[in-house]
């Protein structure tokens, strides 16, 4: 799928609020899936956004309007030796509350449902929460994030990683990462960099440079999320 398709894509889903989809076009994730078609497989791809271009399109929107958007501290339906689901609700001065529930596999889900269940959980159900409201509900990816997507992905051939499955981290996750870090911290881009190698290897078992789309996006959200939450102290 090129740039200018995926444009075109976003033009199809309405705007929200003070913003368009279009302008958040580098947050989208292209995944291919294979489709059996009478003897033959075809190779469909479809578009996802990832749940941090979900949040930077709300709180974008938010900004602009000069209006608050709350989080919730996540609700836990279910707690088990098998999986996490939360609830997590997202409160808006414009478009009111919306909720999003999403689960983490412990047994026969990925490595990061495995090993960090509440942030991919957390996550994933702050994703569907702001789809919910609008935020990149793209034409035919319903309130899946790309990180749902590629989770599904993942477990559906055992045999092949998760790691292997996950695309590299763009470029504004990047750049958004070393932003909030500085934020938090202070220091320069280097140092910064240095600290977020600490955090990723402590957290994923390798440096910042092979952060995966879904490990960088789990991280934007809780860097957001203590910056939300030092603002309201």
């Amino acid at each position: 799928m090129t740039r200018e398709e995926i444009l075109a894509l976003c033009a199809k889903a309405p705007n929200v609020g003070a913003v368009k989809h279009e302008e958040f076009a580098d947050y989208i994730v292209v995944l291919e899936s294979q489709k059996r078609h009478g003897d033959e497989w075809q190779t469909v791809a479809h578009a996802y956004m990832a749940v941090d271009g979900k949040l930077a399109m709300a709180n974008e929107d938010h900004r602009k309007q000069s209006k608050r958007l709350d989080f919730s501290e996540p609700k836990v339906l279910l707690d088990n030796a098998e999986q996490l689901t939360l609830q997590v609700m997202v409160s808006s001065e414009m478009y009111g509350s919306r909720h999003g529930i999403a689960t983490s596999r412990k047994k026969g889900g990925t490595r990061a449902e495995q090993e960090f269940p509440w942030e991919v959980a957390e996550t994933s159900a702050i994703g569907r929460a702001l789809a919910a409201m609008g935020y990149g509900l793209l034409p035919g990816a319903g309130l899946a994030s790309a990180e749902d997507i590629m989770r599904v992905s993942a477990t559906s051939d055992g045999a092949r990683k998760e790691s292997r499955k996950a695309p590299l981290m763009s470029a504004n996750q990047r750049t958004k990462l070393i932003e909030l870090y500085r934020e938090q911290h202070g220091g320069s881009e280097a140092e910064a960099i240095k600290g977020l190698d600490a955090l990723f290897a402590s957290a994923f078992k390798h440096g910042f440079a092979e952060a995966t789309v879904p490990e960088a996006s789990d991280t934007i959200s809780k860097l957001i999320a203590q910056k939300q939450a030092r603002a309201k102290k």
